[in-house]
């Protein structure tokens, strides 16, 4: 099965469109949400926003990142250039990880054109938790993100998992983490 289009942002303005080189607005998805949130692909304002997101956990790594796109657990795609390669990866906040994913304009019609898509980004589990937080889709600007960060031994179940908005999820996730890096492993810490 491939990916649906259940919604339009009203700003459907692209996020810097010399740096995404029409890849995605010849498809004109910016603002675009498939599958109830499975993906989201960014809007302007939606992409600066992740933009800051990322500086604030990344630091200035995040400088080389242009993020496109957002899944359901608030896991940007982002185009960067690797060893001097056109790619993109998946940044994580949960997991305080950013992975190589293949070329940008590869990983874009992958993820709009392949039927594998869906499952590469859980829409399974994605439902899973739609029922168990008992909610039909998320908005634009929100995800479902882990209640303990996987960074802090938080595991990947549904009972872990809560309905965000977006930015303040990447925010408490940087906040904490950036609080945390450098103690020493076993460490007691206390959320809350």
């Amino acid at each position: 099965m491939s990916l649906t289009l259940t919604a339009t942002d009203a700003d459907t303005r692209p996020y810097e469109a010399t740096l995404l080189d029409g890849v995605l607005s010849e498809r004109n998805v910016a603002g675009a949400t498939f599958n109830n949130g499975l993906l989201r692909f960014h809007n302007a304002a939606s992409a600066e926003l992740a933009q800051q997101n990322l500086y604030e956990f990344f630091s200035d790594r995040a400088s080389e990142l242009t993020p496109f796109a957002v899944d359901w657990r608030g896991r940007h795609f982002c185009r960067v250039q690797l060893d001097g390669e056109d790619m993109a990866l998946r940044a994580d906040s949960a997991f305080n990880e950013a992975s190589p994913l293949t070329d940008y304009a590869g990983t874009v019609a992958f993820l709009l054109d392949d039927p594998g898509a869906v499952e590469f980004l859980e829409e399974a589990v994605m439902q899973e938790a739609f029922a168990a937080l008992q909610i039909f889709g998320l908005r634009f600007t929100d995800c479902i993100g882990l209640k303990v960060p996987a960074f802090l031994g938080g595991e990947e179940t549904i009972a872990n998992m809560e309905v965000n908005d977006m930015d303040v999820y990447w925010s408490f996730n940087a906040q904490v983490y950036n609080q945390v890096k450098d103690t020493p492993p076993g460490t007691p810490i206390r959320l809350g």
